[in-house]
């Protein structure tokens, strides 16, 4: 094992640990320790797990710093801190601690994800994606639509929708049991999203159109993926399907999102702003605690904030009458 060559390691590491992550996770796993190997190779060194030594994580820095990445720009300090653990988890399961003893090093400062402006999407932007939505044909034009006009005010992640029931639903009670969230069979379980009212009525109009598609066959699946004409359903729409129709929604509209995941930022912003509090966002969005949603979703606008503090330093105004 020592002597092993870095992809034939790389290979039986992930074999070992796929008990303790999803198959996403190892899928990108794999990916992160292939872009180091190209890199240890880019720079000449010796690719065997077991001999990489502190300066050859040094190496790997500078080049992840002043290498071009496919986007055209130097290598994000997030993307570098996700390789780095990547790798360090890889060369522990080796036996080589290089990483983890350096970050033991007070001199040692290793790169740390900055956090990113929330994106989110205003009205303008919502309306161009709807227009864009609405000249996209056939049975994916119909989903565009749905999605566009759903997911700002459901705040459901593309997994959760895209894999959601028709049993899901609870329209009396404006509730979507969310049976596939993020975490599923390691630390989430199956909850209640809601549905408010401009949700409500986007979901009415696609079970609509769904009937008609479906034509009187019974189809489990809230979205349902019909490869040929005229051939039964045969199941839920895949992740790359949605991506694609992202991507097509974007070039139509002119409107640049990271992907469908700006609508759940959406939601919870707008929420946010009609004068929900964190703690009722937070609950609405399944987080454990309002950090993550405050991190990553919604926070105070500058502007309320503010105004907040002017009202907390205004002075009483203060009269003295003469007798």
């Amino acid at each position: 094992m020592d002597r092993a060559p870095f992809l034939t390691a790389a290979r039986r590491y992930l074999r070992d640990v796929r008990a303790f992550y999803r198959e996403s996770m190892l899928e990108r796993y794999g990916r992160d320790l292939r872009t180091v190997y190209r890199d240890l190779q880019a720079l000449g060194v010796e690719t065997t797990p077991a001999k990489l030594r502190e300066g050859h994580i040094k190496g790997l820095l500078l080049r992840w710093q002043t290498r071009t990445t496919t986007h055209g720009g130097p290598m994000e300090a997030a993307s570098q801190e996700k390789l780095l653990t990547v790798l360090d988890g890889f060369l522990t399961w080796m036996g080589n601690p290089v990483v983890s003893r350096m970050r033991q090093q007070r001199h040692v400062r290793f790169p740390h994800a900055v956090p990113k402006p929330i994106q989110v999407l205003n009205p303008e932007d919502l309306a161009r994606l709807r227009e864009a939505a609405e000249g996209t044909s056939g049975w994916p034009g119909r989903v565009a639509r749905f999605l566009v006009a759903f997911l700002p005010y459901s705040g459901l992640r593309p997994k959760e929708i895209r894999l959601a029931r028709l049993a899901d639903l609870d329209l009396g009670r404006g509730r979507i049991l969310v049976s596939h969230p993020k975490g599923e069979n390691a630390w989430a379980a199956p909850d209640y999203a809601p549905i408010p009212p401009p949700a409500r009525e986007a979901l009415e109009d696609f079970l609509a159109e769904r009937e008609a598609y479906l034509a009187g066959e019974s189809c489990e699946w809230l979205i349902p993926l019909r490869r040929y004409r005229g051939t039964e359903p045969t199941g839920p729409w895949s992740a790359a399907m949605l991506r694609k129709l992202k991507a097509e929604l974007q070039s139509r509209s002119g409107v640049s999102f990271r992907g469908l995941k700006t609508f759940r930022a959406t939601f919870a912003q707008s929420a946010k702003d009609g004068g929900a509090t964190i703690e009722a966002v937070s609950r609405a969005m399944r987080h454990r605690s309002t950090k993550t949603t405050e991190a990553f979703y919604a926070r105070i606008r500058a502007d309320d904030a503010f105004r907040e503090i002017e009202r907390a330093f205004e002075k009483p105004v203060v009269r003295i009458e003469r007798t």
